[in-house]
């Protein structure tokens, strides 16, 4: 039967005889006034006329020559047309319908301003085990029942329900405003927490309204940020995300790469610190043991999904087109992070100051100071040089094509300087008592690959 052209009451019972979970739901108070805060919300939205009408018009205007000019359409041009009128009709009949409802046709609170906030930085989302506080504003002609705000701290599943307070005793303001407050409770770092607000009138039937409209499937959502660690000294330093000229690994492949530097005039050992991409997957990588930075040191890692080339190899490339990277401690507390747009090809992203200023695209300096940053600058560095022999066994020579005093630093396969080295047109390096592998020699800002077998 047609529910447009039968009573409301005799519409519900004859569904809810067919579904008898749906009838016990709905003689639950509670649940039936979400049930129809949720009619009144598809109403608005599945029943507007404007969208519709523009949406029937615009499926006739494809079809509509092709009707037209069939040979054997079932039915007339005429009918077509009218036909359109009618589905217009049926859908504004069917929202009047609903909404003439006496359950239906009922106005739930106003629910505006709706925010979160930690540490009074609104929508910043909080630290690891950080209570976020959430404010809304709600006004209602049939005075206010209660307020409430639903919280999960996962992608899926229940939501916890917490009251909400305008008594200026909750990080709501003043007593009496209409801004209503109450906590989320702290929660493990990388968490996602979901949260929506429900308010209901004062009237027999508490009629209810939620924030965002159609919640628990809309709702507003933040993953909890890590700790802050103590310890600052490592930081991200310089990163390159389209490598295609710049430096190679020790497989010979110019992949993304990642610097720290330490900071400090001690050593420390970040052996058990992490790397990732994914501020909910926070362990992603993990540096190797040993791993010991000296100070005003470099260390590189390579961004390039292949851990069968070496221990720092991460499990993740970096994103041209932007992301984040996070370095954490090895108890999961936030050493320094970093966020990024559009990247240039063979630009790094580099803090200028070295070490401690913001982060600017500039000519790449791959495991070297960054204050180096003007062109004149690099240009007055060697423009070049020479190795050789290379391969090498015994000893290395390093000959510039330009009689300017330079540095000579070399590093191993990992980005890890072992020799370093001021000089004037050539010098000789011995290297007989190297490990086997591959070698890079840089001079200003110049990198070369050799070998040493």
């Amino acid at each position: 039967m047609d529910p447009s052209r039968q009573s409301w009451s005799a519409f519900y019972n004859e569904t809810n005889a067919n579904y008898p979970l749906m009838n016990r739901l709905l003689a639950v108070p509670e649940l039936r006034q979400r049930y129809l805060a949720h009619l009144r919300t598809l109403i608005s939205e599945l029943y507007d006329t404007a969208s519709a009408n523009a949406l029937i018009n615009s499926y006739k205007a494809q079809i509509d020559t092709m009707v037209f000019n069939d040979p054997k359409k079932l039915y007339s041009y005429a009918q077509f047309n009218s036909e359109i009128n009618v589905l217009k009709n049926f859908i504004n009949g069917r929202k009047n319908f609903l909404n003439a409802n006496s359950e239906v046709n009922q106005t739930g609170p106003s629910i505006t301003n709706v925010n979160y906030s930690s540490g009074g930085n609104l929508w910043t989302p909080p630290a690891a085990m950080q209570d976020a506080v959430v404010n809304v504003q709600v006004a209602s002609a049939n005075g206010i029942f209660a307020v409430n705000m639903y919280y999960s701290n996962a992608l899926v599943g229940n939501f916890t329900k917490v009251q909400m307070f305008d008594d200026g005793l909750h990080n709501d303001g003043a007593s009496g405003d209409g801004i209503f407050g109450a906590d989320i409770p702290g929660q493990a770092a990388g968490s996602w927490v979901r949260f929506y607000v429900e308010a209901a009138s004062n009237n027999a039937a508490k009629t209810v309204t939620y924030n965002p409209p159609g919640a628990e499937h809309n709702v507003y959502i933040y993953v909890v940020a890590p700790q802050m660690a103590s310890d600052t000294s490592i930081v991200i330093n310089e990163l390159m995300a389209s490598n295609s000229t710049t430096a190679v690994d020790n497989a010979g492949e110019y992949d993304d790469w990642i610097e720290l530097y330490n900071n400090s005039a001690n050593p420390v050992d970040i052996s058990g610190y992490y790397l990732t991409d994914n501020i909910v997957n926070l362990d992603k990588w993990q540096f190797p043991a040993g791993t010991i930075m000296l100070p005003n040191s470099y260390l590189i890692v390579w961004a390039d999904e292949d851990s069968s080339q070496g221990p720092f190899h991460a499990n993740f490339k970096l994103s041209a087109s932007g992301e984040q990277l996070y370095l954490l401690n090895t108890v999961g507390e936030l050493v320094d992070s970093i966020s990024w747009g559009q990247q240039v090809t063979d630009m790094g992203f580099a803090r200028v100051p070295n070490g401690y200023g913001n982060f600017i695209i500039q000519q790449p300096t791959f495991n070297y100071n960054n204050n180096l940053v003007s062109v004149e600058e690099i240009q007055s560095l060697a423009s070049g040089f020479i190795i050789y022999p290379n391969p090498a066994n015994a000893n290395l020579n390093i000959k510039l094509t330009s009689g300017l005093n330079t540095k000579a630093e070399i590093m191993n396969a990992y980005g890890q300087k072992i020799f370093e080295q001021i000089f004037q047109n050539e010098i000789r390096i011995p290297v007989h008592q190297w490990q086997p592998g591959i070698y890079f020699v840089r001079c200003g800002d110049v990198i070369k690959k050799f070998v040493i077998h």
